[in-house]
């Protein structure tokens, strides 16, 4: 070691042991007065403990305190949060644009339109229809008698056309995860439950109307939607659902949140079902899961 590196360390160790004080002048009688003495190692502490005081209480503000608004912790949002806020936003634009519409038709009123419906009609000025003369031509009149006695005495085949079957329809694919239980009618097992974690988007296999939104005990959130072809799709145990009675959903929509609701649930799943005509068909014969 360098001399000047051994006096730097010998004047460093002076410090902490070398005696201080803190003294008052008198001015009248030039008397010092001595208040505090201390040593150069108790300052260092003295600054420590100060130090970790004022960082504890910054902790304690942004932790516990109303400094706690102002730091962006996103992971303390909830997920549920977070959608019932897009679920307000989504209704709150919807009544926005009917309030506008509504202000719009009031103002035509005002100006003296003559309004017949609520919402905008797109009218072709083109075509002035009081100056149509709908006569039917000769030709038109003999087709028509012609048709008219070729099905007089016909019997009608409408009897002879069936419903629409399952494979006409492309199902959507109600979420994405793995199958651990199938479709098993001897074991009363209705429907398929799809394991995906919790809060994946649950979505509406075929476009319809939902019949059915609450709380169920056993099945915890379910929605039913009833599709064309008196086919019914039904989602049971999610966390929350995101339609309600009598809402038009289109195929890929969101309906709902995977979760774990209900007491015949055991995890973060989704039962899902299928219908038609009372009778429950094996989703995986129509769904590629």
């Amino acid at each position: 070691m360098s001399k000047s590196n051994k006096s730097k360390l010998n004047s460093f160790l002076k410090f902490f042991v070398k005696s201080y004080k803190i003294s008052d002048v008198n001015k009248a009688s030039l008397r010092e007065n001595t208040i505090t003495t201390f040593k150069g190692y108790q300052l260092l502490i003295y600054l420590l403990g100060v130090l970790i005081v004022i960082l504890f209480s910054v902790f304690l503000l942004i932790a516990y305190g109303p400094l706690n608004n102002l730091v962006p912790l996103t992971n303390t949002i909830k997920k549920k949060e977070i959608i019932d806020l897009m679920i307000k936003v989504d209704s709150l634009e919807k009544d926005l644009i009917i309030k506008h519409q509504y202000i719009n038709v009031i103002n035509r009123i005002i100006d003296g339109e003559v309004v017949d419906s609520f919402l905008p009609i797109d009218v072709d000025t083109n075509l002035v229809f009081e100056q149509l003369e709908l006569i039917p031509s000769q030709q038109d009149s003999i087709l028509r008698k012609r048709v008219y006695e070729e099905d007089l005495y016909n019997i009608s085949t409408a009897h002879n056309i069936k419903s629409s079957s399952l494979e006409d329809f492309v199902f959507f694919k109600p979420v994405n995860g793995l199958i651990v239980d199938t479709f098993n009618l001897s074991g009363h097992h209705y429907g398929v439950d799809i394991v995906a974690h919790e809060g994946a988007s649950v979505k509406a296999c075929l476009e319809g109307v939902v019949i059915f939104s609450d709380w169920s005990s056993s099945s915890g959130n379910m929605i039913l939607i009833q599709h064309v072809d008196n086919i019914i799709s039904v989602y049971m145990h999610n966390s929350i659902v995101t339609k309600k009675q009598n809402d038009l959903v289109k195929a890929g929509e969101v309906i709902g949140i995977v979760g774990n609701t209900g007491e015949l649930s055991s995890g973060p799943h989704l039962h899902f079902e299928l219908w038609q005509n009372g009778n429950p068909i094996n989703p995986q014969e129509y769904i590629d899961f």
